[in-house]
């Protein structure tokens, strides 16, 4: 009898003993689990805020007669609302901003990219703020469409200029992109040169909730998962 009462107890804690390192496995399992659907959300959270600050920087915009003119004729446009510092003479530190495109006069869902530097010679740009570049010509927004990597610079093809230097006659008219911010006088009458535009994957998959391709967006394939969300109206 005593025999067996010992058995049964070294049988419990033989059990109990390799429960042990399961349950703690399980339990960090657990743990990244919810550590993973918290980094998700926060960048859900993340690629909204930007949505929402980028529908602030077309307000503004809107707000110049001009401004709303270039809207109209704008096939699309690219908004960083938060563009880091330009240092002088070789460009700086960019952003994340967000496109919408024009379908047959409805404005896509956003595509979000980050950006480098704007550079703009031997002069000083921009310290930061709010940028807009309202993309005028199909050959401008391919590279939003077809690019990993690209830029929008005269090396491209295209025109960019400063929407502060330009003349009231010539809206729309030549230009394949026009650039602007809120800061006055953006880069006066300079050639402009932004590098570095990409593809930011990690935002458009927080924000769609799948793996999405920039075409589709650009083409109004891909539905707002805002639905007629603040920028839109905007």
């Amino acid at each position: 009898m005593r025999n067996r009462i010992t058995t049964l107890i070294c049988s419990s804690l033989l059990c109990l003993a390799g429960t042990g390192p399961a349950l703690a496995a399980e339990m960090e399992d657990m743990e990244r689990t919810q550590a993973t659907e918290s980094e998700a959300q926060e960048s859900t959270a993340d690629a909204r805020d930007v949505v929402q600050k980028s529908a602030e920087v077309i307000e503004k915009l809107r707000e110049d007669p001009e401004g709303r003119e270039l809207l109209n004729q704008a096939r699309a446009v690219f908004i960083v609302p938060d563009y880091g510092r330009a240092a002088l003479g070789i460009g700086g530190a960019g952003g994340q901003g967000v496109l919408v495109a024009k379908n047959e006069g409805a404005w896509s869902a956003p595509a979000f990219y980050n950006m480098g530097a704007i550079n703009v010679g031997l002069q000083a740009g921009i310290e930061a703020g709010e940028v807009a570049f309202l993309i005028m010509s199909e050959p401008a927004l391919k590279g939003f469409r077809d690019g990993q990597n690209f830029s929008l610079n005269a090396d491209a093809g295209l025109t960019i200029i400063d929407f502060s230097a330009r003349g009231q006659a010539s809206a729309g008219k030549g230009e394949d992109v026009v650039v602007w911010s809120d800061t006055e006088g953006l880069f006066a009458d300079l050639a402009i040169s932004v590098a570095d535009i990409f593809w930011d994957e990690e935002a458009n998959q927080a924000y769609y909730d799948q793996t999405v391709a920039q075409a589709d967006i650009i083409d109004g394939n891909v539905q707002d998962p805002q639905g007629d969300s603040a920028l839109r109206a905007e």
